[in-house]
């Protein structure tokens, strides 16, 4: 699998003392992953903390599907028949919207100390791939029995989070430079000045990231 070249760039630019190699523990995913299911794709590693995902994936096993718009998804059944439908039918009805070369995925929570602090997703091109699999999973990759989730992200959502993380760090940036102004300006903790940042965001109806751009105007 190729590092997603967005995950490259938010690599190169990601420094945190919680994973000190994140590519390291992406190439350690991937390698138990494919040992244990062959026909595994693509995987995704989401730091929950920071809200920041990396994708490893086959680019040749995987894209978006095309003319998914004009493709009958099953939402022109009849109400009784879309009602009726089993756990089978709406994973049908799931893969209908998937990725091209993505049959089924299975999402693990870590856990440490109580509280989840990453999450591993995997994707694979075969329908069952996972089955009879997710414990010899969750016991190599160190991860929570009871969150584990099977075919909840079909449409590959992850990567497209992934091709966002290096905005999401460049606004980062910006808002902890906000931060430091607003807490040089009016004497007041780092803490406190997030929270004042978050709130003129929240009652303007801005982001976070719009109000830092105008308290880096106003008070830098």
């Amino acid at each position: 699998m190729e590092l997603l070249p967005q995950s490259r760039e938010a690599l190169d630019e990601y420094v945190t003392a919680s994973v000190d190699d994140v590519e390291g523990l992406l190439r350690v995913i991937e390698g138990w992953a494919v040992r244990s299911v062959p026909d595994c794709v693509a995987l995704s590693v989401t730091l929950l903390d920071e809200d920041l995902t990396f994708t490893l994936v086959d680019q040749g096993a995987t894209r978006p599907r095309e003319g998914l718009d004009d493709r009958t998804t099953g939402h022109d059944a009849e109400p009784e028949q879309a009602y009726a439908l089993d756990e089978s039918g709406w994973a049908d009805m799931a893969r209908e919207a998937a990725f091209d070369g993505i049959a089924s995925t299975v999402s693990l929570p870590v856990v440490e100390h109580g509280r989840a602090v990453l999450t591993i997703d995997l994707y694979a091109s075969t329908a069952h791939a996972f089955r009879d699999r997710i414990d010899g999973l969750v016991e190599a990759l160190g991860a929570w029995q009871a969150g584990a989730v099977t075919n909840a992200d079909l449409s590959f959502d992850t990567l497209r989070r992934a091709e966002l993380a290096p905005l999401r760090l460049r606004e980062q940036r910006l808002v902890d430079v906000a931060i430091g102004l607003v807490a040089a300006r009016m004497a007041v903790t780092t803490e406190d000045a997030a929270t004042l940042l978050d709130r003129a965001a929240e009652e303007a109806g801005v982001t976070e990231g719009e109000a830092a751009c105008v308290a880096r105007v106003l008070l830098g």
